[in-house]
């Protein structure tokens, strides 16, 4: 059964695809050129014009319906696992941190290039189903999901037109909250929330860091 956030999610992808694309050439590259220009995230806008928000709103574009298709069939299953193993808000909270990591990756990467897609939500969520999986005395490895994030790291770096630091810095902050959520049998819910809260806004302060490298990047 999908749980409300992961279904949530989802649905909120798929409408603003149908929002920001061009219905009439959907099996192509149909994203509207005004959409890309006024929410992906890029690191001029953000650091010149306080265009704070392409930090949170790059990650509900989708380039065409195959990337929206893979981000959400992976989020759909992935999140449903996690959700199921946490609470409904704790897993939110990690999917806006994996969002914000996400975009902090793709801006010190390269703030000079568009990035749209969820796909650092989807890199941090599956590091976070690890890492969660494996503290409550579960084995993720039999199950292939270590083999599955070690195959999409993989990915990112042989496969074009891929955000290599949006996928590695959603990594980062799922395990990062993978690690707070901790162990399912023994619970610390003040823990959890102290080390996620400050891990958003460590977050935050460095897509900020990175967006300002927009005239000199750093990597």
């Amino acid at each position: 059964m999908a749980k409300p956030v992961t279904t949530l999610f989802v649905a909120a992808n798929v409408i603003v695809f149908v929002f920001t694309h061009d219905m009439t050439g959907i099996g192509g590259a149909s994203l509207q050129q005004d959409s890309l220009v006024q929410w992906a995230t890029y690191g001029f806008p953000i650091a010149e014009l306080s265009e704070w928000w392409r930090i949170l709103t790059g990650a509900f574009l989708h380039a065409d319906i195959r990337h929206l298709l893979l981000n959400m069939i992976m989020f759909f299953l992935l999140g449903r696992r996690l959700e199921n193993q946490i609470t409904s808000p704790l897993f939110a909270t990690v999917c806006c941190v994996s969002l914000v990591w996400g975009s902090a990756g793709a801006l010190l990467v390269a703030p000079n290039t568009a990035v749209v897609g969820a796909s650092g939500v989807v890199y941090g969520v599956m590091a976070a189903v690890f890492v969660v999986e494996r503290r409550s005395g579960g084995d993720p490895w039999s199950e292939g999901l270590g083999t599955l994030i070690v195959v999409n790291v993989v990915l990112s770096f042989v496969m074009p037109g891929i955000s290599v630091g949006g996928h590695l810095g959603g990594l980062a902050g799922g395990v990062v909250c993978g690690w707070a959520a901790g162990d399912q049998r023994r619970r610390d819910a003040w823990r959890t929330r102290i080390t996620i809260s400050f891990a958003g806004f460590l977050g935050c302060l460095l897509a900020f860091f990175a967006a300002d490298t927009w005239l000199n990047p750093i990597l």
